[in-house]
């Protein structure tokens, strides 16, 4: 994978979610599944990949969100 794939990548994961929401991971996951069935196996890859970007940043956000302080 070269610099300016992972960059298009950066960039759909960022996209997905803004369009999907919550939902994004879901999307990449069919897209994964509808192009390992068609036999695509490099779009199967480029959409793992995707994948594990929408993760990994709904991970990092769900991290991020201050929880209420109890007492």
């Amino acid at each position: 994978m070269d610099a300016a794939d992972g960059d298009d990548e950066q960039l759909l994961a960022r996209d997905m979610i803004a369009v999907h929401g919550a939902e994004a991971a879901i999307v990449a996951r069919d897209n994964v599944r509808g192009a390992a069935l068609a036999g695509q196996r490099p779009e199967a890859r480029h959409w793992i990949r995707v994948l594990e970007i929408i993760q990994r940043r709904q991970a990092d956000k769900e991290i991020s969100i201050p929880r209420p302080i109890e007492g």
